[in-house]
């Protein structure tokens, strides 16, 4: 499969769209159509509102549908790159959005219905299952579709980073662990996360078999690594200001075998500082700046 496709149907009546972010070190989003037969088209993320709803069409058309059989938007945080493109498809076909209200702020503007762990969404012969994954954000959940084990992650899944950017989550990374425990008690055989991480090395957005425990027990332990070297320089430092104390954090990274490609140089990835403030807010029970 290739990462360039506009769209590519991943499972029956489930296709992966793509929508471009141009200012992303990933370039793009990713987008999950799954037609539920008489309910229409479920659609998890709607990618970036300066390409929506067009950057959807092709993925729409292998589905033999168009942007008007949507019903249903489903988000699984609030960041504008997932939540952008509701309003340019609800203005044409009416459907409804689905995400979780602590991520209103992030949004710009409130779901048409909120969703927490627990609930479900249902169109024609599909339903899928919320399940509340905090750690990116707040309202960060992922949508799980039980009859194909269909799991969608968006960003509550990151992955162990690049050569210049960490796993970035901007709530809590005790939080996140949590959230990454929870998703490997699922059964699953095909995952989809928000934007394509690195993997055995090439880039994905869509996880297969053994390879998503692989991609999430992968994913933890980064944090867990990271969490560790905050701690350890916190200790010794004393400081919990993140400008005195970045460059031992990321050195200790570095030196680590799960960060091998990591370059720990200047400038800093602004996502990274997001990251290491959010493990000092835990450490220390302070609200991030």
């Amino acid at each position: 499969m290739s990462e360039s496709e506009a769209a590519i149907p991943i499972a029956p009546g489930v296709v992966l769209a793509r929508c471009p972010k141009p200012q992303s070190h990933t370039g793009m989003v990713t987008m999950v159509a799954i037609d539920a037969g008489a309910g229409g088209v479920l659609l998890v993320d709607s990618g970036m509102s300066d390409y929506m709803p067009a950057a959807l069409s092709p993925a729409l058309t292998l589905l033999g549908r168009g942007v008007r059989d949507v019903t249903a938007v489903c988000s699984t945080h609030g960041h504008r790159d997932h939540t952008g493109g509701i309003p340019a498809i609800r203005e044409v076909s009416g459907a409804r959005s689905y995400f979780s209200p602590h991520d209103i702020d992030l949004a710009g503007f409130a779901p048409d219905v909120p969703v927490s762990g627990g609930d479900r969404i249902s169109r024609g012969d599909v339903t899928l299952d919320v399940v509340e994954t905090p750690g990116h954000t707040a309202g960060s959940v992922c949508f799980y579709e039980p009859i194909r084990r269909l799991l969608i992650v968006g960003d509550s899944v990151q992955g162990t980073g690049s050569a210049r950017k960490l796993p970035v989550y901007y709530g809590s990374g005790r939080q996140y662990r949590a959230s990454i425990r929870s998703l490997l008690e699922l059964p699953v055989d095909l995952m989809v996360v928000g934007h394509p991480l690195e993997w055995q090395g090439g880039h994905t957005s869509v996880f297969r078999g053994a390879d998503c425990q692989g991609i999430l027990t992968a994913s933890l332990r980064a944090s867990e690594v990271i969490a560790a070297a905050t701690e350890a320089v916190l200790r010794a430092s004393l400081t919990t200001d993140l400008a005195a104390s970045r460059s031992a954090i990321l050195g200790r990274l570095a030196a680590a075998p799960t960060f091998a490609q990591f370059d720990p140089g200047e400038p800093v990835e602004e996502d990274t500082d997001a990251t290491l403030l959010s493990e000092l807010g835990d450490l220390t029970g302070s609200e991030k700046p």
